[in-house]
């Protein structure tokens, strides 16, 4: 059972190492204790990259827009996208039945449809939506480029794709990740290392942008229709 913040973030992290084809039934297998270690992660972390994210979304968000949350997972997120939206529709998209059940019983706005699906092989026609979220997915993928392919795919011509990922550090024990679990652990002090930014052009067009948090272990990506997605734009993980 898990008691710490320390463990819980260990337990995270290890969901964004999975190797491929271990997601969907890994995901099922966690979807009623998700929440306990993702918001330890959201609050020790990945919280000036969220802040970002948000502000991100409120930016483009206009009234009646349809909006696609992919990876959706236990609808944290979703419920986020609820309070920004303006009388549009929500489609709630993940991989795995047990996460989007839970998800589920925390929504009933008819607002939102739930879907379950493959973010590398979206089941949408081009042009669909408005905007595109995703918050901490495409690391978990073995085709991180295809998923992000498929959200500017669905976008429409003036739409947007704002995703995050983070980049680990390589190697189960690498230094980094260590200091950072150990920094966000009950009584550690202040996270300030964790806090600096840099943000650089993701693409010459106007909409896009690339905002990075804690040296690169957080980034936040706005990408329109117009947008090549290159590798260096996308997770390092260790598999």
């Amino acid at each position: 059972m898990l008691h710490t913040d320390h463990d819980r973030l260990e337990s995270y992290l290890g969901l964004l190492r999975l190797h491929r084809g271990e997601g969907r039934d890994a995901y099922d297998g966690v979807a009623r204790a998700y929440d306990g270690f993702a918001h330890v992660w959201d609050r020790h972390i990945a919280a000036p990259a969220l802040a970002h994210f948000n502000a991100l979304v409120a930016q483009h968000m206009t009234a009646g827009a349809h909006i696609l949350d992919a990876g959706a997972g236990t609808g944290e997120r979703t419920l986020a996208l609820l309070r920004h939206s303006q009388t549009g529709r929500i489609t709630a998209l993940d991989g795995s039945q047990g996460m989007l059940a839970v998800a589920q019983g925390k929504i009933s706005d008819p607002c939102v449809a739930f879907v379950r699906g493959d973010v590398t092989q979206l089941p949408f026609a081009d042009n669909t939506f408005d905007i595109v979220t995703s918050t901490w997915v495409i690391e978990t993928l073995a085709e991180p480029r295809a998923a992000v392919r498929e959200f500017v795919r669905v976008i429409k011509p003036e739409g947007v794709v704002i995703y995050t990922f983070c980049s680990l550090p390589e190697g189960r024990g690498g230094a980094l990740l260590h200091q950072v679990i150990e920094l966000a652990a009950p009584g550690s002090g202040p996270l300030s290392v964790l806090l600096s930014e840099h943000e650089r052009p993701f693409h010459r067009c106007e909409r896009s942008s690339l905002c990075q948090f804690a040296g690169g272990l957080t980034t936040v990506a706005t990408v329109a229709k117009c947008c090549s997605i290159e590798q260096q734009y996308l997770p390092c993980t260790t598999r």
